[in-house]
Formats: C-alpha cells, structure tokens, sequence
C-alpha cells in the first residue's frame, strides 16, 4: 500500500540522513577539501542533516502519512536542486561528482516518496 511503502521510505531517508550526517561530522576536513569548502560548514551539515533524520523518523511513525510524505518528497525535490548547483558551482570534479551522486539519491526518494502517495492504502 502507499502508506506502507510511504512510511519505510521516510524510515530509510532517516536512516541515510543519519549516515550522511555522521559522515560529514567525522570526515569534515577531507570532505572539506573536496568540496573546497570551510569545515565548519561540514560540520553544521552534519548537524543539520542528524536533526533531519530525527524529524523523519518521528514523520515515519506519525498518525497520519499523507502530509508528511508529501512535505518530505517536496523537500527532497528542493534538496536536489540545491545538491546539484552546490555540484555545478563547487571547482574540484571529485566535489561535483560526489554531490551529484548525493543530489540522485535524494532524488530517488523524492520519486519513491511521490510514487506512495499516488498508491492507495490498504
């Protein structure tokens, strides 16, 4: 059903938030680097990107599943966009493949989430 897959998604976009963002928080200063960026920036999107993952997990287990879907399918969708000219904008290729793979992912779960709430629930 919709609200079944809706739900693991956003479980599973909370659980590759929390990755990234544990990611950015240990690996700051060679993703810094990479990216051509400060490492405090990194280190903030750590951050930012742990908090998130807490936001979808309490979304995830919600009474309803519609809104929340939708809110985090659009918010993924605006995340990619914003993935792929951070890509475009960042000066070393290594920098701008690694966001545009990220800037794919999140657009995956922005298509898985937005595929949900077309099913029907059961």
């Amino acid at each position: 059903s919709g609200e079944i897959l809706g739900r693991r998604l956003l479980a599973l976009d909370a659980a590759y938030c929390a990755a990234a963002g544990l990611i950015a928080i240990v690996a700051f200063a060679p993703l810094a680097h990479l990216l051509a960026a400060p490492e405090g920036l990194l280190v903030a999107a750590g951050v930012a990107a742990l908090a998130w993952a807490l936001v979808l997990r309490r979304l995830a287990r919600a009474a309803g599943w519609r809104r929340p879907v939708a809110a985090v399918a659009a918010a993924n969708i605006a995340a990619t966009g914003a993935l792929l000219a951070l890509a475009v904008s960042t000066p070393r290729l290594a920098g701008r493949l690694l966001l545009a793979a990220v800037a794919l992912e999140v657009a995956g779960f922005a298509g898985g989430q937005l595929a949900a709430l077309r099913r029907r629930s059961a």
